[in-house]
């Protein structure tokens, strides 16, 4: 059985453009609950040797308690990799499990009083976080929010596939009727609670890569998540039928949706 032989999939979500990203992500991770800092264990004013733990219960504004935690960072080898603008495995242990505190988004944030090494910190960690948020925590969550996405946003996309092939903007030559069917058929199994979520451990069937990168452009910040390939022929004869819709997360593993 060959890996992906049928499908690859990225998450859409963790590719963004942070200078555009909205504040409000589909995930709650850690230390995203408020706007107020509730720091335990890290002495804003304490040096990097002191530093026990980045962990804080809230999301950083952008005054004096981020820019504290950004030099504090910067200053510890263990960012050594950030200061230069690189995402490591070390850096991303910590985000992923929620040892540092919610950093504030950049709109919402003047780092251009930050040395380099300091901007870059921010801009990994910042980016991490944000990655990191929008992944499902659980099975259910994976479920629950694909089931969401589809009742907000299929609607109007059949509604503007149907306009186009009235209008001929669309031609049906190009098989428009049957993606339109498609979608359908998965909203009407969104309303109507049929969708399921079976967790995956055969790399055979679905593998998610957990790549969680970070690169700048010059211009702004962006961030890779996972990648995920799938037999598809192999999952539609396993869950008997043809609606399967592969995924996986780092904390929940592969999974794949069925209908």
């Amino acid at each position: 059985m060959r890996i992906g032989s049928a499908a690859s999939y990225h998450n859409d979500v963790a590719v963004l453009q942070l200078l555009s990203h909205s504040a409000s992500t589909s995930g709650k991770g850690a230390g995203q609950s408020s706007t107020g800092a509730s720091f335990g264990g890290w002495n804003a004013g304490g040096s990097s040797a002191a530093l026990s733990t980045y962990t804080a219960n809230g999301t950083l504004s952008g005054g004096a308690g981020a820019i504290s935690l950004i030099k504090t960072m910067a200053a510890s080898g263990t960012f050594a990799n950030a200061a230069r603008g690189v995402a490591d495995d070390q850096v991303r242990a910590l985000v992923r499990d929620g040892k540092i505190a919610q950093l504030p988004m950049p709109k919402d944030f003047d780092a251009s009083g930050l040395s380099t090494a300091e901007q870059n910190v921010y801009h990994v960690v910042q980016t991490l976080q944000s990655l990191y948020d929008a992944q499902p925590k659980t099975l259910d969550d994976a479920l629950a929010g694909h089931v969401e996405t589809v009742l907000d946003s299929y609607p109007e996309a059949i509604a503007r596939m149907k306009d186009g092939l009235a209008n001929g903007t669309l031609p049906e030559s190009d098989g428009w009727n049957d993606v339109i069917a498609r979608y359908e058929t998965e909203l009407s199994a969104a309303q109507q609670g049929k969708m399921k979520i079976t967790g995956i451990d055969d790399l055979g069937l679905v593998q998610t890569t957990n790549e969680f990168s970070v690169s700048s452009n010059g211009i702004g910040w962006s961030g890779r998540g996972t990648k995920t390939t799938a037999d598809i022929p192999a999952l539609q004869e396993l869950l008997g039928t043809n609606n399967v819709l592969p995924g996986g997360s780092p904390y929940t593993g592969s999974y794949v949706i069925s209908w």
